[in-house]
């Protein structure tokens, strides 16, 4: 009662970490249980309740899982990039483990000194943060799977724009959710105030529900929509060395970067090409290089990896919002404020998303080709032929050489055939009603204009 005058009556349960210093200033650094207790329970009631001597066993526990889902994390990404094959989630993935170890052992560290507010919170945090992390990265994740099924849309500058602005706006999330959730136990507030800032944080928590469905949401736009023409005929360059998503395979040593090199005898244009994740994983029905192929969909279980994850963090993102909503204090919390939901849904549910993500290998299913390196994109192919031909072998262009001396060699060599049929372009576009034929005429007559013009340096007729 004496601080409540000296401050200005402040509400009941705001600025515990002030009322403690002064407290120990007054009684010394040893506070009574009894009192500790009733500041305690004058708190605002958190999701899985506030640590006690039963929290350390599951909390121990979980703090060895995700040890072990740390480093194999870890080491699924150092084993990729010793083979140059570079997804980078993997160590988000990891740290997110690391948050999870921080977040359990800090909890067990509050247990052991109730009055050590800053662990406290440090804890708190550490459990909230992950799931609005993998939630970021699911989305990440399934814009990949919207890009693969939709090339052109999905590589547009307002898909872009949109993908970007949910991003930002998750940083805005978390930067209200923090404050809010942490202010009431680091100041003391007003009785307005404190209702104020409990409304930011009910607020906060439903953006929070809402944006962890945004992935799904994803999801369910690439499918609803059927990839149109344009999508069908892009060529995109996929990862066509990943032969298997199989837990224990790994990707032939620099296979990517022999991907790469192809490009160099490439045309200019499809060192461009829009890089989306491997559209199969049977090796005999790859498709190599650039395509407007998808290939056999064999992403079902893609589609069940975000989707199950996503449901699991909008379940615990549920029961957080209503723990908030409820606002009681900790003396009258409910059930949804019991320890052993906290374990379940922060321990056992990302622990299986992380498992999820090990042995469904998510590092070969949504793993996007790097941007082709400068000296690759710097190269500009001499000006093409109108009329382009396919890549050949080495063996089928000598044989077209000595052919074609042999043709010339003859002075009736065209008079046997009526027409010259060209093999159709690699223009995605081209139909196949719209092959060119060239006939006898045109090209004799193409010939005479190349000859008539040797005085120029270029012809306007290009073979």
């Amino acid at each position: 009662m004496v601080f409540r005058y000296f401050l200005n009556h402040p509400a009941s349960g705001t600025g515990i970490m002030p009322l403690i210093v002064y407290t120990r200033n007054l009684i010394g650094h040893e506070i009574s249980p009894q009192l500790m207790k009733f500041a305690i329970a004058a708190q605002m009631n958190l999701f899985g309740g506030f640590p006690r001597e039963r929290d350390i066993v599951p909390s121990a526990i979980m703090v060895g899982l995700f040890c072990v889902l740390a480093i194999a994390h870890t080491l699924v990404f150092a084993l990729n990039y010793s083979r140059g094959h570079y997804f980078w989630i993997s160590i988000i993935w990891s740290w997110n483990c690391v948050l999870r170890i921080l977040g359990f052992a800090l909890r067990i560290v509050w247990v052991k000194n109730v009055p050590n507010v800053p662990a406290a919170l440090t804890s708190e945090l550490f459990l909230i943060l992950p799931s609005v992390i993998l939630v970021t990265f699911n989305l990440i994740l399934a814009q990949r799977i919207f890009t693969w099924r939709h090339p052109v849309g999905g590589s547009r500058r307002l898909f872009w724009g949109v993908m970007l602005t949910l991003y930002g706006v998750v940083l805005l999330v978390i930067a209200m959710t923090i404050p809010a959730a942490f202010v009431p136990f680091i100041h003391f507030l007003s009785i307005s105030a404190y209702e104020s800032w409990k409304q930011v944080n009910m607020v906060s928590s439903v953006l929070i529900i809402l944006y962890s469905l945004t992935s799904i949401s994803l999801l369910g736009l690439a499918y609803f929509f059927q990839p149109t023409r344009k999508d069908e005929n892009l060529y995109t360059y996929q990862p066509w060395w990943i032969e298997s998503f199989s837990p224990f395979y790994f990707v032939k040593k620099n296979a990517a970067r022999e991907a790469e090199e192809t490009f160099m005898k490439r045309n200019s244009n499809h060192r461009h090409a829009i890089r989306v994740i491997a559209a199969t994983h049977h090796h005999y029905n790859m498709v190599e290089g650039l395509t407007n192929q998808r290939g056999v969909l064999k992403h079902n279980k893609s589609l069940l990896i975000v989707s199950v994850s996503t449901i699991l963090i909008f379940v615990g993102a549920v029961f957080r919002s209503i723990t908030i909503f409820q606002n009681k204090r900790n003396y009258d919390s409910s059930w949804v404020c019991d320890y052993r939901l906290l374990i379940v849904i922060y321990g056992g549910f990302e622990a299986f998303i992380n498992v999820l993500y090990l042995v469904g290998r998510v590092d070969l299913r949504f793993y996007r080709p790097d941007r082709l390196p400068a000296k690759v994109r710097a190269i500009i192919t001499a000006e093409q032929t109108f009329f382009n031909s396919p890549v050949t072998s080495e063996d089928e262009d000598d044989d077209a050489i000595s052919s074609e001396s042999d043709g010339y060699s003859k002075t009736d060599s065209f008079s046997d055939q009526g027409s010259f049929e060209f093999i159709e372009t690699a223009i995605p576009s081209e139909s196949v009603s719209d092959k060119h034929v060239l006939t006898k005429n045109e090209f004799e007559r193409g010939v005479d204009d190349l000859r008539s013009d040797s005085s120029s340096t270029v012809s306007d007729f290009q073979f």
